[in-house]
């Protein structure tokens, strides 16, 4: 049969991935789990689970009776708080996509201090560069650095991501200091990418903007990675402020070229949310939450 307990007792276990996990939260048994899954698909006439040794898969129609039965029991609990009159404290499952640096270098310092002032919330992250489709794996809200284009979501700032050139001061000893941005060229210049395209970067020259080839014997796709590389010796990084800042305040780098600014002068960091709906509880205190953080920490 197909009632709300059904829903919530599927919802359960795709999000904790195993029969054991959801019996172990509910006090039964993985077999009476499974029991239930299998009462639910026999009475939808479809295969929500493709069940292995060791894990439960979603298939095409399981993917697609989450996304309904997801937001089914998340409106039911709404209404039955709303009438109740129970607290209207945040509470839940509040799930979270954002770029592993970001919530690495960012979110986990202030994690401790949300769940503190929310205790009946609980916190899924996960950590992806791509642009996920948040309805369809049913994310509450992305955290995203860089100017966003898809106009079914909706984008609310949070603060602005700015980037300078730094080193260490080893390396600077080692291969001399560049005066202007044209002494990159011959410098080793660590590239935040890894494309087969040469990287530019460019400077805010008077009215003017100036681009420079530049080449390094390292690329990489974590910030995280190439603050360490640059720490190491092996060039000069172009790093957001929120990366490097510890390590300038040491001294383990330094900035270069500090009076030719970098174009553009700052990205926009975003929370990202599906239209449609009002806006959760959940999914507003914590973007609350991070504009305050972040304001100060990034900017």
């Amino acid at each position: 049969m197909e009632d709300i307990s059904s829903l919530r007792l599927f919802v359960q276990v795709c999000d904790l991935g195993s029969f054991s996990a959801v019996a172990r939260s509910t006090h039964t048994t993985p077999s009476a789990v499974s029991r239930q899954i299998s009462r639910l698909e026999e009475y939808l006439g479809a295969r929500l689970l493709q069940r292995t040794t060791r894990q439960q898969v979603l298939t095409e129609a399981g993917e697609v009776y989450l996304r309904h039965a997801r937001q089914i029991v998340e409106d039911v609990d709404m209404a039955r708080r709303a009438v109740s009159g129970l607290s209207n404290a945040p509470s839940g499952v509040l799930r979270v996509t954002m770029e592993t640096d970001l919530a690495q270098t960012l979110l986990s310092p202030i994690l401790p201090e949300f769940l503190a002032a929310y205790p009946d919330l609980r916190v899924q992250l996960h950590t992806s560069a791509a642009l996920e489709d948040l309805v369809g794996r049913g994310i509450d809200v992305a955290v995203r650095v860089g100017h966003l284009e898809n106009s079914s979501l909706i984008a609310k700032r949070l603060s602005t991501s700015r980037s300078l050139l730094v080193a260490s001061p080893g390396y600077l000893e080692q291969n001399g200091t560049p005066q202007y941005p044209q002494d990159l060229v011959q410098l080793s210049c660590l590239s935040f990418r890894v494309e087969p395209d040469q990287t530019k970067w460019h400077f805010k020259s008077g009215e003017s903007v100036l681009s420079v080839p530049v080449l390094g014997r390292v690329q990489v796709s974590s910030l995280i990675f190439l603050r360490e590389a640059a720490k190491s010796g092996l060039g000069i990084a172009m790093l957001p402020t929120w990366v490097a800042r510890n390590d300038l305040n040491s001294g383990r780098l330094v900035p270069v070229l500090p009076g030719y600014p970098l174009e553009p002068p700052a990205t926009p960091v975003s929370a990202v949310y599906p239209t449609g709906r009002n806006l959760a509880s959940k999914v507003r205190v914590f973007i609350d939450f991070l504009a305050n953080k972040m304001r100060s920490d990034i900017e």
